[in-house]
């Protein structure tokens, strides 16, 4: 991904993105600024556990896309393992163990879908053990059981789009573009000129169409008691974009437990499991490996 092209090309192929603003403005950054060699490695889901009383771990990390895992988790990944868990008959638990942004639109309510009728064959929790935002939130809220970490946040209930208007900076590379096409509105959301008040509003009404499906997704995935959220969080539509601690999130039935991931983990693997060394001195995704290992 080298090219301008290439570079314009990734930023523009999703319209819909689930995200926290800062993490979007840093994905722009590095796409079209920064070096694309390097790619972050998220974990991969893992099964653990003796006989027929496993559990398989399923990371939701750094930025969500469809099917290209460089800035994070796939979709793909996700649903596959989920799948995969839900046939295997020695899997009694799945774990959903969540530090993310958000991320594409595009993939993610087929993913939590999918979520949604595993959680209907098999116990699923989620853990969140950083951040569970937007596009994160929407897998999570599919979950039966929603635990936070004390410092941990969900929320940010909402879809955003970019419009990327590449044409000064290639006019100022000495570059013109002209676009040929046919169809009065092919070119609308071109990148290479500014964005038309007629084409705004027609993707501003789609994008009320994805929050209204993100609002009924949250509200269907939480809405069993006892994790019914608040009639605050139903009517604010889950805080419009806002994020919340682990303490308001508790409050508005967006989380049933507060927990660390080493007691969340412990919470679920047999007492003679127990790692008989500390784990404390190590990094946080180190320590969170060693604990999952564990399982």
């Amino acid at each position: 991904m080298d090219s301008l092209d290439a570079r314009i090309q990734f930023l523009t192929r999703s319209p819909f993105w689930a995200i926290l603003p800062e993490a979007l403005a840093a994905i722009v950054s590095q796409v079209m600024h920064g070096p694309l060699t390097s790619r972050f490695e998220a974990a991969k889901p893992t099964t653990h556990g003796k006989a027929n009383n496993r559990m398989t771990v399923i990371p939701v990390q750094g930025v969500l896309s469809k099917d290209d895992g460089w800035v994070g988790t796939t979709y793909g990944s996700i649903a596959d393992a989920a799948e995969k868990a839900a046939a295997d008959s020695t899997v009694k638990r799945i774990v959903l163990a969540v530090d993310s942004p958000g991320g594409e639109v595009t993939g993610l309510p087929e993913t939590a879908a999918v979520l949604s009728q595993v959680a209907k064959v098999k116990p699923v929790s989620a853990i969140v053990e950083g951040v569970s935002a937007s596009a994160a939130y929407w897998l999570t809220s599919q979950a039966n059981h929603i635990t936070i970490a004390p410092s941990a946040e969900v929320g940010s209930v909402g879809v955003r789009m970019m419009h990327v208007d590449v044409s000064k900076m290639l006019e100022d590379q000495g570059y013109k573009v002209t676009e040929l096409y046919s169809g009065d509105f092919k070119t609308e959301w071109s990148p290479f000129k500014p964005l038309s008040d007629a084409a705004m509003a027609d993707m501003q009404e789609r994008l009320n169409g994805v929050h209204d499906d993100f609002i009924k997704a949250v509200a269907e995935g939480r809405g069993v008691a006892p994790n019914r959220p608040t009639g605050k969080a139903a009517n604010s539509r889950y805080g419009e974009g806002r994020m919340f601690s682990a303490q308001d999130a508790m409050g508005m039935g967006l989380a049933d437990k507060i927990l660390s991931p080493r007691e969340f983990y412990k919470s679920v693997t047999p007492s003679e499991e127990e790692p008989d060394r500390p784990v404390f001195g190590l990094p946080r995704r180190a320590r969170l490996e060693l604990e999952k290992a564990r399982l």
